[in-house]
């Protein structure tokens, strides 16, 4: 029994029950096409593709074209016409919008006659969207430069939730690397082909934090010439990342848990409601929970942006990952400033593993790129790891009032935090866990000049 109506030389005869049950058996489409575009023979992943029975499918005038092909971006590319041109195999990848927004891998063979001449084409068409899915993950998250079973197991948390529309909150230290989990998740989710809009909460004021993030209308306050869109809408149909959301203020509390709960918004100066689709990725620095306690965090906003916690560990509590991420900004900053550096002596190393980081990984990747800056030779022989300043003739340890060791302490600890985030204010109360009207404030207690550590 013949499976194909063919030459014998161009295909042969085959048992067509054993041929048909291996074909069938497989998940990919598998057609073949002869030098007119005539649809030979599919199996029965193609024939679910199309919905039609065998017979109507190969029906003399039936085109593969007309069967399977809704891809402009195929056909601008049709495999099967470059192996009737070649006489070899091609390969293809393209974006089926039309069918999920799935991706699809294209093979297609040449199948010869006894004299060499390419007399029908066969093609498997494969779905790779999953793969492309994994690896654009494994791409992502191999940004986050970890060897560290606490990563490993925040990995397994942000692979779980990234496919998913559930809310995202991301607690950990200033520096830990918040933000760039964030975007993982982002690109990882289904709204990959959509924004990713960030904004920092703790650096505006409410007055400018409400039209960042809702808009506003023109006219609505001096200065509104025209209508703004906030970053709201901005994110519809993707993702928003609050950022610092901790600092907020209980007003403002209020409005962001409205446009969660509801999924609108209002434009400053508008009456109007504006639905929104956003997936929405929040992130402190600071002990929510215990800010719920103190009165300073709505504990209804609190639950319902809490759904999916993430921790990142501080960068002290990760092992060897200071080693390894100390090595990777070392070969970046290098080939940026046109350096052969080779690595760090015995000491330069002892000096960062020793070191508490209060500024995490933000803190390492400055003092490397420090370091580089200044090298002389091919090796990095010390960090600019500055220890907190101390007043000698103070003497609060043993004398002062606990208020006087406290202050001591906090001065310490501001004049510290100034030099690693060089004089930037924003910065700086990113990784105190304040807003920036405190550190102000703080400066003028202490009459500490934030110039002096730019």
């Amino acid at each position: 029994m013949e499976l194909f109506d063919v030459e014998e030389g161009a295909v042969g005869m085959i048992n067509a029950d054993f041929f048909q049950g291996v074909l069938d058996g497989i998940q990919d489409s598998v057609k073949i096409v002869d030098r007119s575009f005539h649809l030979v023979y599919t199996n029965k992943t193609g024939l679910d593709t199309i919905g039609k029975p065998l017979a109507e499918a190969t029906k003399p005038g039936a085109k593969c074209f007309d069967k399977f092909y809704h891809s402009s971006e195929q056909c601008q590319f049709c495999v099967i016409d470059k192996v009737f041109e070649s006489g070899s195999p091609v390969f293809n990848v393209f974006h089926d919008k039309k069918s999920r927004g799935s991706f699809k891998e294209i093979s297609a063979f040449p199948l010869k006659d006894n004299l060499g001449e390419v007399k029908y084409v066969i093609e498997i068409v494969r779905d790779i969207s999953q793969l492309r899915k994994d690896l654009i993950v494994n791409a992502e998250f191999s940004n986050i430069i970890s060897q560290d079973q606490k990563m490993a197991e925040v990995f397994e948390i942000m692979k779980s939730v990234a496919p998913t529309n559930s809310t995202v909150l991301i607690l950990g230290e200033t520096g830990t690397g918040k933000e760039l989990v964030a975007r993982a998740i982002h690109q990882s989710s289904k709204r990959v082909d959509r924004k990713l809009v960030t904004i920092n909460c703790g650096a505006l004021p409410d007055s400018l934090l409400e039209t960042e993030l809702f808009g506003h209308e023109k006219g609505a306050f001096t200065g509104a010439s025209q209508r703004r869109i906030g970053k709201f809408e901005i994110a519809h149909k993707g993702t928003l990342f609050l950022d610092e959301i901790g600092t907020i203020s209980q007003s403002m509390q209020v409005k962001i848990l409205r446009a969660i709960q509801e999924g609108e918004i209002t434009r400053v100066g508008s009456n109007e409601a504006v639905k929104v689709d956003v997936r929405f990725i929040c992130a402190a620095n600071i002990d929510l929970a215990e800010a719920v306690k103190n009165g300073d965090f709505r504990e209804d906003l609190y639950y319902r942006i809490n759904v999916m916690p993430i921790r990142l560990p501080p960068l002290r509590e990760r092992g060897k990952d200071v080693e390894l991420l100390a090595e990777n900004y070392l070969k970046v900053f290098s080939e940026l400033m046109g350096k052969d550096l080779h690595g760090f002596t015995p000491a330069a190393m002892t000096q960062m593993r020793d070191y508490h980081w209060p500024g995490n990984v933000r803190e390492l990747r400055n003092l490397i790129e420090r370091a580089v800056i200044l090298s002389r030779g091919p090796y990095i022989e010390r960090i600019d790891i500055q220890a907190p300043e101390r007043d000698p003739g103070a003497g609060v340890g043993e004398h002062g009032t606990l208020q006087d060791v406290v202050s001591a302490v906090e001065r310490d600890y501001l004049i510290n935090t100034l030099r690693v985030c060089k004089g930037n204010i924003s910065q700086t109360a990113s990784m105190a866990g304040v807003n920036t009207r405190t550190i102000h404030r703080k400066l003028k207690e202490y009459d500490i000049k934030k110039e002096s550590f730019k």
